[in-house]
């Protein structure tokens, strides 16, 4: 409804049929008069339909008189007859009236609460404390404090990560967040070398150090074992009420990885000749035509092949078989390439290929390039990078807690 249609509505107007010979002299009288007419129809020759405000209704019946024509009203639109029609029927508007009343008062009071989001946590356990936190049905809204209850919530029910209260209309809807809590493994952590390093320095948070600082390490080997011990470290304790201590710390290292390539000064590609021969083959139960060669003359070549069947119903052997075929011949060739060129992208190659096995977090201290000529008569670049990074990586075990 527009803004216009709503004016109409609250002033009240009313759609009137006028007949007549002189309908436009009609039209032309009320506009004379001042009055505003819209939504006007022409039903035919000597009739229309327009809509007129109800306070000008005086004005248009003389307008009718003086032009000859006649007037009726078709129907009444707006507030002022919705109000002779209440006036008229008293009962009715006082129960409108106070049924308005009662609603909005019930409106401005709590009468359901709801719980999403619970899985572990019971859903009644939190509505019946949001009860004894004064948030039940019948309490009035302007009571509810959304942020007080939240945090009652997460103080009482210690399983919740978040909450959060949101009164829409009559309804409090609580909105939880249950924690995710880490699954409890079996078993005991050791800290191993991630790498073969030579170990520069060690931080012990927990277990016991299996190796020293200046030692070199394998790739697996133990560098801090976890411990298991008695509880309270009483020797004599059941195998049950042992205690786990897992390995925790950081152990520097100097790690050294090294790439290694051929650096392949010959590049052979095979390329197409542009020689063409193309084979076709029919058969029809035991006969069969062929059109081409069986086979082509080329040495090398690719092939396309598309085959075609018509099934026999019943039988395995199609009734018709086709097959065409087209060869193309292939010649190999050799480029010789430029080494410095060859050489740089062999390089970008290396590093990015030693780079993508680096951890993030780790330093780079070094990188040493070499390029030898080997007994196979190639040349052989290597690039090896010195990294300064933790070696410690956790491995649990199963042994040593039963």
């Amino acid at each position: 409804m527009t803004l216009r249609s709503l004016w109409f509505r609250l002033r009240g107007y009313v759609i009137i049929r006028v007949s007549g010979k002189a309908v436009e002299g009609f039209i032309n009288e009320a506009y004379m008069s001042g009055l505003e007419l819209w939504d006007l129809h022409r039903i035919d020759g000597r009739s229309i339909l327009c809509s007129v405000y109800l306070k000008d209704l005086p004005e248009i019946g003389r307008a009718l008189k003086r032009t000859g024509c006649a007037g009726r009203i078709e129907r009444k639109i707006g507030l002022p007859f919705l109000m002779m029609k209440l006036t008229r029927r008293k009962g009715l508007a006082i129960g409108l009236i106070l049924f308005s009343v009662v609603l909005y008062a019930l409106s401005s009071f709590v009468w359901f609460v709801d719980v999403i989001g619970c899985d572990k946590v019971s859903p009644d356990a939190i509505i019946e404390f949001a009860a004894m936190q004064g948030v039940k049905a019948g309490v009035p809204r302007r009571k509810i404090d959304s942020a007080e209850l939240s945090k009652a919530i997460l103080a009482e029910f210690t399983g919740l990560a978040w909450v959060g209260v949101h009164v829409r209309g009559t309804t409090v809807s609580i909105e939880v967040a249950e924690k995710t809590l880490p699954e409890a493994k079996p078993g005991i952590v050791h800290l191993v070398a991630a790498e073969d390093a030579l170990v520069t320095n060690m931080i012990i948070l927990a277990g016991e150090p299996c190796v020293s600082e200046g030692e070199t390490v394998s790739k697996g080997q133990v560098l801090v074992a976890g411990v298991v011990l008695p509880s309270y470290g009483y020797e004599g304790e059941e195998a049950d009420t042992r205690r786990v201590i897992n390995a925790k710390g950081v152990v520097m290292g100097r790690v050294w990885r090294t790439h290694q390539d051929v650096l392949d000064l010959i590049q052979e590609f095979e390329a197409e000749t542009g020689r063409v021969e193309r084979s076709i083959r029919l058969a029809f139960g035991p006969y069969e035509v062929r059109i081409g060669p069986e086979r082509p003359r080329f040495q090398s070549y690719n092939e396309d092949l598309s085959v075609w069947k018509i099934p026999l119903p019943g039988r395995s052997e199609p009734l018709i078989f086709g097959s065409a075929a087209t060869y193309r011949e292939t010649e190999k060739f050799a480029v010789v390439l430029d080494k410095e060129r060859a050489l740089e992208d062999l390089k970008i190659t290396a590093s990015t290929h030693l780079k993508a096995k680096i951890p993030k977090a780790a330093k780079i201290l070094d990188e040493q390039e070499k390029l030898e000529y080997s007994e196979e008569g190639k040349w052989v670049y290597t690039l090896t990078i010195e990294t300064l990074e933790d070696i410690a990586q956790e491995r649990r075990e199963d042994r040593g807690v039963d």
